[in-house]
């Protein structure tokens, strides 16, 4: 098999700029010298390595199965693998070329810068640097499994060569069984010097293929691992890089903002401590506004027992209009009873003055009666007078009429006096009468009027009632609403107190806001101050 055919073909391979890589690693002939110095790397080993090239060309697919056997057996190197574009065929197939090319026999510049890209190869493919370290680990187990059978091959070998000699030198089986310290009496116990000698130059012999195997897996793991430190190297200053134009941006960016930030934060401060200084001034008028709407509770409630009672009272003044209406309805009929009888009074008055008219002219006529029965008498007395005795008892009539004339004369007089009396009493009557029915008209419309007006009290006070109703029930709920704005006060005092602590929380983190304002732009300036010092990696100083 010939490696430069496997190598170099798969599609990752145009990624890597190979000159490039090993300029940047320094790997150049003075450095691959220096380090084949370091570790004793030299033509010896080469000769080593070219001798064992046919053990791994007789070995390269077993030994690259069982390395892909354990590499398919762990699921963080088989995500590897599945990242590559390479099948797990075409990958054994590459591993065995990578076997038989550490028997090449040519350890220049080219066999480095091929282990170079192979290192970078599975970097690309984010192969961790602990898996592609520790797959060496498995390597040497396989390697050694091989080189281990070589060993005794040739160490089997030495034994036989120096059996022959002897057996040619020296004659017989004797001389071979005295080699194991089964000699003659007297000889000392153990090997024979020159059989142990050509067993220890053969495992000796082995020895050094196994270390030139080593020392050339050695230069090549480190050569890949250059490549893994050259990525890390290279994305440290591509963040170094960014870093510093970060800082840059930053530096230019949040100056400005810092510096009115800063300004802000104490402007914030001082108004904090204003704010804390009138929320204590609110949370005493709360407190004084809170005392005072308990008065009001108070005297709300007390408004709300006084208008009940105002609608007590309204009810029973509602009750007694009520009764005063009604005692008034009574009063207007009375008063119209009365004017009816009064108006009987002053007709039955009329009547009586016609009849005493009537009896005025009765009495007239009997007096008139009286006048002629006097003069009737006076002649009856002259009469008898002039007729002597015989006319005595003309004479006794004349009398008696004459008596009797006077007497009517007396009793017209007394009845005329009386009718004169009665008409007087009765014109007082008509005019105390006429007055009567004039007071009765005017207290039937008074009387009228204050019923009106009590049914306009009345009305008034059922309002009044019902208005206090209204008025019981909206205290109340004024109280209620009172109670809960007291409620609400007291709240608002217990948050305004809140408040003021929360304010003067704000005014000492306001205080250390600005301090840290500070604080970050003294890191800014650090940060820019540390970007413009020298940023090599501790990786280039190895």
């Amino acid at each position: 098999m010939n490696p430069e055919t496997q190598f170099g073909r798969g599609g990752l391979n145009a990624l890597v700029d190979t000159d490039d890589l090993v300029d940047r690693i320094g790997l150049d002939n003075e450095e691959i010298a220096w380090r084949k110095s370091f570790i004793g790397f030299d033509s010896e080993d080469e000769r080593r390595l070219q001798d064992l090239e046919p053990l791994l060309q007789r070995n390269r697919e077993t030994i690259a199965d069982d390395f892909y056997d354990n590499l398919l057996a762990h699921e963080q190197t088989m995500d590897v693998i599945d990242r590559s574009q390479k099948g797990v065929d075409a990958l054994k197939m590459t591993q065995q070329a990578y076997l038989v090319s550490l028997a090449g026999g040519e350890y220049d510049e080219a066999y480095f810068k091929n282990r170079a890209r192979i290192g970078k190869l599975h970097e690309l493919l984010e192969m961790p640097l602990k898996h592609y370290v520790g797959q060496y680990g498995v390597y040497y187990d396989l390697l050694f499994d091989e080189v281990n059978d070589r060993v005794q091959a040739q160490v089997v070998d030495a034994i036989e060569t120096w059996a022959d000699e002897q057996e040619a030198d020296q004659g017989g089986f004797g001389r071979f069984v005295e080699a194991f310290g089964f000699g003659a009496e007297g000889d000392e116990d153990g090997l024979e010097e020159s059989f142990e000698r050509a067993v220890r130059e053969a495992i000796d012999d082995g020895m050094a293929d196994v270390l030139a195997l080593l020392k050339i897996i050695n230069l090549d793991l480190q050569v890949a691992t250059d490549t893994y430190v050259d990525s890390y190297a290279q994305r440290l200053e591509d963040q170094i890089e960014r870093r510093k134009q970060l800082a840059a941006a930053v530096e230019a960016d949040v100056q400005t903002p810092i510096d009115e930030l800063q300004t802000t934060s104490e402007a914030v401060a001082e108004q904090a401590v204003q704010i804390t200084e009138l929320t204590d001034n609110q949370q005493g008028d709360l407190e004084t506004a809170a005392e005072e709407i308990t008065d009001v509770s108070a005297a709300v409630e007390e408004i709300a027992a006084t208008a009940d009672e105002v609608r007590k009272q309204s009810e029973q003044t509602e009750a007694r209009v009520e009764r005063a209406r009604e005692s008034a309805a009574d009063a207007t009929d009375a008063l119209e009873t009365i004017e009816t009888a009064t108006e009987g009074v002053a007709t039955a008055a009329s009547t009586l003055e016609q009849r005493v008219e009537e009896i005025d002219s009765i009495v007239r006529r009997i007096d008139s009666l009286a006048e002629r029965t006097s003069m009737l008498a006076t002649n009856a007395g002259v009469e008898a007078r002039r007729g002597g005795d015989g006319s005595g008892a003309m004479e006794v009539i004349a009398k008696e009429v004459s008596s009797f004339a006077r007497q009517s004369r007396r009793d017209l007089e007394a009845i005329e006096t009386s009718l004169e009396d009665i008409r007087e009493q009765t014109e007082r009557t008509l005019e105390t009468t006429e007055e009567t029915v004039e007071a009765v008209d005017r207290g039937t419309i008074q009387v009228r009027d204050t019923v009106t007006q009590l049914e306009g009290i009345h009305d008034a006070a059922r309002g009044t009632v019902a208005g206090m109703d209204d008025v019981a029930v909206a205290t109340n709920q004024q109280a209620t609403n009172v109670e809960r704005a007291a409620d609400t006060v007291t709240e608002a005092a217990e948050a305004a107190e809140q408040i003021a602590d929360s304010a003067g929380s704000v005014a000492a983190a306001t205080e250390e806001q600005t301090a840290s304002v500070g604080e970050i732009s003294a890191a800014v300036d650090r940060l820019v101050a540390e970007e413009e010092t020298d940023q090599s990696s501790a990786f280039d100083r190895h």
